[in-house]
């Protein structure tokens, strides 16, 4: 397993990926960096972190031959290991939550995003890269993210970055194989809805028309798609640019 140390980067994500076309990099090829000045999450936006503070770290995963149909598990194993580390360290008190589909919560408050990007060949994966950005030592946030987090609020304590980035790659090699993902499809969807955010309680959303409403999440497919049960009961389903929560 490669470590690639950078101190600034306009991404993560495009250095790796940039690397990967230049020839044959090592599974879990890791780049992370202390400061990024294009790193983004899901639907583009755009990933805010201090210099220094907290861990943006972009990991190569060798899936290639897996079929598509297994790629919302990939999701599912990245948060909820994400999840697994992060309790570790703050405890159960912190209730640790996935937030359809990759943000990593603190109650109500986020404290890290994934974004997973794959390249495809027919109905097979080609090259998958695992955007990871984690709140590590940062206590002081721009006004505008008003529901951030990170491990020193919640603890009060500096982490050593480079542990808890070791924490979490040493359990995503375990698990993030092709023969894994496909022996242990129902475990780890269990995994992932037994700490879903918001499952089973009344919660404000709005759809992509703009209109807002009250509903409850039942679950998330095996395609990914989020489950909604509205008010008159009827359940809705929604990919992920066409719901948000409120």
């Amino acid at each position: 397993m490669d470590i690639i140390k950078l101190d600034a980067i306009d991404s993560t994500s495009l250095f790796l990926k940039d690397l990967s076309k230049n020839g044959k990099i090592e599974n879990f090829t890791t780049v992370v960096a202390d400061e990024q000045y294009e790193g983004k999450g899901q639907m583009n936006t755009h990933w805010h972190s201090a210099k220094g503070k907290n861990l943006l770290f972009t990991i190569y995963a060798r899936l290639d031959g897996m079929s598509i149909d297994f790629l919302p598990f990939v999701n599912f194993l990245v948060a909820t290991q994400l999840q697994e580390v992060l309790t570790q360290y703050l405890g159960e008190k912190s209730k640790i939550r996935i937030k359809w589909p990759n943000d990593i919560m603190s109650y109500n408050q986020k404290i890290a995003g994934v974004l997973v990007e794959n390249t495809l060949k027919g109905s097979k994966v080609g090259k998958t890269f695992i955007g990871i950005g984690l709140n590590v030592n940062q206590i002081i946030f721009p006004d505008y993210l008003t529901n951030a987090t990170s491990m020193k609020i919640i603890s009060g304590k500096v982490f050593d970055k480079t542990t808890i980035l070791e924490a979490v790659l040493k359990l995503l090699k375990k698990v993030l194989t092709t023969d894994y993902i496909k022996n242990n499809q129902e475990e780890i969807k269990e995994a992932y809805l037994g700490f879903l955010y918001k499952k089973g309680l009344p919660t404000m959303f709005q759809d992509k028309a703009g209109d807002v409403f009250m509903g409850k999440v039942i679950t998330v497919s095996d395609s990914g798609l989020l489950k909604v049960e509205k008010e008159d009961d009827t359940v809705h389903t929604y990919a992920v640019k066409e719901i948000k929560f409120l």
